[in-house]
């Protein structure tokens, strides 16, 4: 039976109140926090930097590949017990990396938390948000809930840094495992809930249901997916570097004013975008964001004082959050409720391609030049993205693979 639009309304923002919280810690204890460990254990263990760098490569692929199961799960096992499970394989391995003592099991436990980590993160979370909110106000939910990926840099990452510093891996590996179990065990068990059935002709989804193999066959699917791949290694390839590259510039503190501008532009932009994406068309709103992208890149590429790095960093944050939550809007839009989970969670384990590969990028092109060309690569990097993106077209039609 169908919720009144009022109850499920009503809930729906609990959910996202939820998701919030959610992806907080799941972006604060594995994403944001991954620089701290890499820092940590190439110390602890006396390797370079680079072969524990790879473990976060591992912690990356896994959790896009898991992703794309978790997606199959959810239409067969209730959304409670797929979080439940993924929190405590997360927290598990995460606690077990504390007592690792060589590289390989470094390597083991980072695909386990990356594994875990996919039953609780993006997947989930978008498909649930989506569900809830079948209407115009999706989008601003989604940018409510995917600002938790934000905070959690804001507020998990500067406290395992001083814990690191204060206590050791050793003593704080355990605790950031508990926490990551007791933090999200209770909202899977007690608040989580999937929606009630949607009116089927509601939030624009076609009247005649896509096939998953169809809809991912699709040259709108297609392009737009490996556009994303491109403007991802691009966003977390200058994300990666620029407290490296601001350091360079104008010392750590300015540095580390650079990354809190960008991280607070991420979630105050995200909270405009959900507002605008109702009121512009969203490929038209998308490609403006790669182009934001384009330019806050550029402007670090070509920094050269604190002042010139702060704007840079400034307007690059501005496009981070939007292009993070416009695929998942827009593929919702696209495709029926039905495959939407098993498409956004194949888009997104493409898209860890670009993520695992971009900071590598610029590393290399850094090492081979400077941060100027590693930038500039960047930029080029966003505009075969937008490219990509234009390409596919404002949305799929059916019947014709490679048409849009």
């Amino acid at each position: 039976m169908t919720a009144p639009n009022s109850q499920r309304g009503n809930y729906g923002w609990v959910i996202v109140a939820a998701m919030l919280v959610v992806q907080a810690v799941s972006s604060g204890l594995g994403f944001y926090n991954m620089s701290v460990y890499m820092t940590e254990y190439a110390r602890t263990l006396s390797v370079p930097l680079a072969d524990i760098s790879f473990a976060v490569s591992l912690f990356f692929i896994v959790g896009g590949v898991a992703g794309i199961y978790v997606a199959r799960l959810l239409d067969r096992i209730h959304v409670r017990w797929v979080m439940t499970a993924g929190a405590l394989l997360g927290g598990g391995s995460l606690a077990l990396v504390g007592e690792a003592e060589s590289l390989w099991q470094i390597y083991l436990l980072f695909m386990l938390f990356g594994a875990g980590n996919s039953g609780v993160s993006l997947v989930v979370a978008t498909t649930l948000v989506t569900q809830w909110f079948p209407g115009p106000n999706r989008s601003i939910a989604l940018s409510i809930a995917s600002t938790g990926l934000s905070l959690g840099g804001v507020v998990i990452t500067p406290a395992t840094a001083y814990l690191f510093n204060s206590l050791g891996a050793h003593a704080t590996m355990p605790w950031l495992g508990l926490s990551f179990v007791l933090l999200i065990v209770p909202i899977a068990l007690w608040v989580v809930r999937p929606a009630p059935a949607a009116p089927a002709a509601s939030g624009g989804v076609p009247a005649s249901p896509w096939g998953y193999r169809e809809a991912v066959r699709s040259r709108f699917f297609i392009l737009l997916a490996v556009g994303y791949v491109f403007c991802q290694g691009a966003q977390v390839g200058g994300i990666s570097h620029l407290y490296n590259r601001v350091d360079q510039i104008a010392g750590f503190e300015a540095a580390a004013r650079a990354v809190q501008i960008l991280t607070i532009c991420a979630i105050l932009f995200r909270f405009l975008g959900g507002w605008l994406v109702t009121r512009i068309a969203i490929r038209w709103y998308t490609l403006t964001n790669v182009m934001i992208q384009c330019i806050g890149l550029a402007i670090l590429a070509n920094a050269d004082s604190a002042g010139m790095a702060w704007f840079g960093a400034a307007v690059f944050g501005a496009s981070i959050g939007n292009i993070l939550m416009l695929q998942p809007l827009w593929l919702a839009e696209a495709f029926p409720g039905s495959i939407y989970p098993r498409v956004f969670a194949l888009a997104n384990a493409a898209s860890v391609m670009g993520v695992a590969g971009g900071p590598f990028m610029l590393g290399l092109a850094y090492d081979f030049a400077d941060y100027s060309v590693a930038y500039s690569l960047a930029v080029a990097t966003s505009l075969v993205a937008g490219a990509f993106i234009l390409t596919a077209g404002p949305r799929p039609v059916r019947g014709s693979v490679g048409t849009s």
